[in-house]
C-alpha cells in the first residue's frame, strides 16, 4: 500500500490507473478471503453443537437395540432422547437458516462497490499520512485521525511499530487536538504525492498537509470536512 500511496503523481494516467487497478484487486481479493475465514469459522463454531452428540446419540441407541437388560433403562432414557432430538433437530435448523443468512449477507458485501465506514462517534475517523518539515526538507508519518463535523474537532495521533522492548506492536501517541478552519483539496500538479488535501486549525500557521489511501477515502474526508476544490 505505501509503495502504492507512494507513486508520483506526474505519471502516466495509463501507469497510475493500472496501480489503482491493482490496488483495488488486491484489496477485493484480501476482502474476500476475510469474509471466506469469517463465514468458516462461524460454520466450525455451529456445527459443534451437533457433529458431536449425534453420534454419541446412535451409538446409545444401538447399544439398547443389542442388549435386552437394558430395556428398563432405556425406557427412563426416552424421554431425554426425545427431548434430545427435538433440540438437536431445532439446533441444525437453526444452523441452517444462520448459514444462509450469513452467505447472503457475505455475498452482499462482496458486491457492495463503495468504502465501508462502520457507525463512529465520529463523522469520519481513519489513518492518514501527514506532511511534516524536518531539516532535509518533508517527511510523511503515518497518523490515526478523528474528525467531529459538529464541533468542527480534529484529531491526529502519530502510529508507529515497535518491534522490541515492552512496547511491542502498533503504539499511538497521545492526540493532538484542532479546531477546523478550512479543507482544500490538493491540486495533483502541485505536489508529489496522490489523494492530497490540505486543512486550516486555529492552532496552527499555515496549512496541514495529508494524504488519504485512495482517491474514495480522500472524497470520504472532503465531503467530512465540507471540503473544497481548488
Amino acid at each position: 500500500l505505501e509503495k502504492h500511496l507512494n507513486l508520483s503523481a506526474k505519471k502516466k494516467e495509463s501507469h497510475l490507473q493500472e496501480a489503482d487497478t491493482q490496488i483495488d484487486r488486491e484489496h477485493q481479493n484480501f476482502y474476500e478471503a476475510s469474509l471466506e475465514y469469517v463465514f468458516k469459522i462461524q460454520e466450525v463454531q455451529e456445527k459443534k453443537k451437533f457433529e458431536f452428540v449425534e453420534p454419541l446419540l446412535s451409538f446409545l441407541q444401538g447399544l439398547f437395540t443389542f442388549y435386552h437388560e437394558g430395556y428398563e433403562l432405556a425406557q427412563e432414557f426416552a424421554p431425554y432422547k426425545q427431548q434430545l432430538q427435538f433440540n438437536l433437530q431445532n439446533t441444525r435448523n437453526n444452523f441452517e437458516s444462520t448459514r444462509q443468512e450469513v452467505e447472503r449477507l457475505m455475498q452482499r458485501m462482496k458486491s457492495a462497490n463503495q468504502d465501508y465506514r462502520p457507525p463512529s462517534q465520529w463523522t469520519m475517523e481513519g489513518y492518514l499520512y501527514v506532511q511534516e518539515k524536518r531539516p532535509l526538507g518533508f517527511t510523511w508519518i503515518k497518523h490515526y485521525c478523528t474528525y467531529d463535523k459538529g464541533s468542527k474537532t480534529f484529531t491526529m495521533s502519530v502510529s508507529e511499530m515497535k518491534s522490541s522492548g515492552k512496547m511491542n506492536g502498533l503504539v499511538t501517541s497521545s492526540p493532538e487536538m484542532f479546531k477546523l478552519k478550512s479543507c482544500i483539496r490538493r491540486k495533483t500538479d502541485s505536489i508529489d504525492k496522490r489523494f492530497c488535501f490540505d486543512i486550516e486549525v486555529v492552532e496552527r500557521h499555515g496549512i496541514i498537509t495529508l494524504q488519504a489511501f485512495s482517491e474514495a477515502n480522500r472524497k470520504l474526508w472532503l465531503e467530512a470536512m465540507d471540503g473544497k476544490e481548488p
